[in-house]
């Protein structure tokens, strides 16, 4: 019997939703079925991808789809245009029973070749049978961006000169000027993602104390709108000694605040090139490895504890919701921790060996010294052989799941949530707002290009939109309840008190249980798309009857509205 690629990876997430927790792996997964199933260009198949109850906020029409019916309808017009979709930018968190996928996506229209952005929103939970379904779809246009800044493949090459310009200056801060705002950079010779100006500035400390110089040897260029990608093989010529050592890169720049900057870049060595036998171990050494972490335990100090984990060590820990990524952090989370004299034994466990790593998953039991108590609980350790000894390079460390109890909330409740947040818009204040987002929040403002993905961004854009003096309220709610998550999706509309102007837009907030009470996880506010379009037709037709008349041109070549600009700016 043969199945299509569709149905093999909806059988392989269907097994996933056993474990109720979904890797971003898997969850990047669920969004590869739903474009696979974009191709077959079957609606009512898309619309089977959507679970009871879900809510479809599309990318051109205003009405939120809340039934099959209504879903179907909006991607019978949609798949006419034979759309392929790809994730450019995404944010990823989850817990048990539910995740959720926000960020950027493009898509690749069959019938004309045309490539259109969009933010989107993906909420996932499994049905009764298991199978993880979409039970929330939020899409909409990139507010800032119309036009795309036009580029050669020869200009898309001489942005590699700029950084190599940069590199000879051998100031790391000129390097990292290079990349932008919200940049990531896989390094060569770094285990560590580099993912803000700080870590990426680091990383080239010592990188240029060998005074590169670098040049491409083979290179494969590809434009979008708005982005571009330079893909091959260098070379670098070290000044120090003269050696010459050649790497794999990809380079994908974005245009932001009137140039072009690197917005993603991964050098890798040459495979091939890579020598050295792996470390060898058996199973029962492996296992070992767990009693050399649990004597430490035994000598009742942080510091020998923190002695087992790699260099790079990361520790996700039991009963913190903070990743512990070095010593100082692995070593405070065990001061707590081995004030109960605990002692650890392997219940039961799974190993695997791999080339110069180890993994050993399942669940372990401790005995606490100072009452006698007995606590159960899953893990998972990653060993690496560094340094000439096995190391602990990861361990997550987490609850029995069906021991621990959601924290109950009913449909009112989550949107009563919505009055505590517009209650802290009226007091004026940017940080009473922000204080109302969960930790790892992430915000898609409704006219702002940018992820806001910490408080300091999330502050900074409540600034100018607490300057109209807005007042919300919810006109269309559509509530979802899950485990220590709930989601709140609908339609709502501010009144302005500076000028008593009006403006609805669409919503959707991803509530969280956090530290004792309830935050935002995320939050996607739109403006109305048939509005916008009628609008921008609207600015249009006067502009080519009055000639000289024009409206505000904003950064991206997008045409804004002076009203919503006023409001949401």
């Amino acid at each position: 019997m043969r199945y299509s690629t569709v149905s093999l990876l909806a059988i392989s997430l269907c097994r996933s939703a056993l474990a109720q927790t979904l890797t971003e792996v898997e969850v990047s997964d669920l969004f590869s079925l739903w474009d696979q199933t974009l191709a077959t260009g079957d609606s009512s198949a898309v619309a089977a991808l959507y679970g009871e109850g879900a809510v479809l906020l599309p990318t051109l029409k205003d009405d939120a789809r809340t039934d099959p019916a209504g879903i179907t309808d909006y991607f019978d017009g949609f798949l006419a245009k034979e759309p392929r979709g790809e994730i450019l930018e995404s944010y990823k968190s989850g817990g048990e029973g539910w995740a959720t996928d926000v960020g950027i996506y493009q898509f690749t229209m069959g019938t004309t070749g045309d490539k259109v952005k969009g933010r989107y929103s993906y909420f996932y939970e499994p049905d009764a049978t298991g199978k993880w379904m979409i039970q929330h779809h939020h899409s909409s246009q990139m507010p800032e961006e119309i036009n795309p800044q036009p580029i050669t493949e020869a200009e898309v090459r001489a942005l590699f000169q700029l950084w190599n310009d940069a590199l000879k200056t051998l100031d790391p801060a000129k390097v990292a000027e290079r990349y932008s705002t919200n940049a990531v950079l896989l390094p060569t010779m770094s285990d560590v993602s580099r993912i803000d100006f700080d870590g990426i500035e680091d990383y080239f400390i010592k990188f240029l104390q060998n005074k590169p110089t670098g040049e491409i040897i083979e290179s494969y260029v590809l434009i979008g709108h708005n982005w571009a990608q330079d893909v091959g093989v260098y070379e670098f010529t070290f000044g120090t000694d003269g050696s010459k050592v050649r790497g794999r890169y990809s380079y994908v720049y974005v245009y932001e605040n009137g140039q072009w900057m690197i917005s993603h870049h991964h050098s890798s060595v040459m495979p091939e090139s890579i020598m050295g036998q792996a470390q060898s171990i058996t199973e029962t050494e492996v296992r070992d490895l767990f009693e050399l972490w649990n004597d430490a335990l035994k000598t009742l100090d942080p510091a020998t504890v923190a002695k087992r984990y790699s260099k790079d060590g990361n520790l996700l820990p039991t009963l913190k919701d903070d990743q512990r990524v070095d010593t100082a952090g692995i070593e405070d989370y065990f001061v707590k921790f081995l004030s109960y004299k605990p002692v650890g034994k392997i219940i039961s466990g799974e190993v695997m060996v791999g080339h110069n790593w180890a993994q050993d998953a399942g669940i372990y039991e401790f005995t606490m010294g100072t009452d006698g108590s007995v606590v159960r609980g899953r893990y998972t350790f990653v060993y690496i052989w560094e340094d000439g000894q096995w190391m602990i390079s990861q361990h997550h460390s987490s609850m029995m799941p069906e021991e621990n109890a959601g924290q109950a909330i009913t449909e009112q409740e989550v949107k009563d949530l919505f009055q505590l947040w517009n209650d802290a818009l009226l007091t004026g204040d940017p940080d009473a707002v922000a204080k109302r987002y969960s930790k790892n929040a992430v915000l898609l403002p409704t006219v702002s290009d940018t992820p806001r993905t910490d408080y300091d961004l999330i502050k900074d854009y409540f600034v100018k939109f607490q300057a109209g003096e807005p007042s919300g309220e919810i006109l269309e709610s559509y509530v979802t309840v899950g485990h220590n998550w709930a989601s709140d999706v609908g339609i709502y509309e501010f009144t302005m008190a500076k000028d008593g102007s009006k403006v609805k837009g669409r919503y959707s907030y991803v509530y969280v249980w956090e530290d004792g009470e309830w935050m935002i996880s995320h939050h996607h506010s739109s403006q109305m798309p048939e509005e916008m379009a009628a609008a921008i037709a609207g600015v249009n037709s006067s502009a080519g009857a009055n000639g000289s008349r024009m409206l505000k041109i904003v950064s991206a070549g997008s045409i804004a509205l002076t009203a919503i600009s006023q409001i949401f700016m």
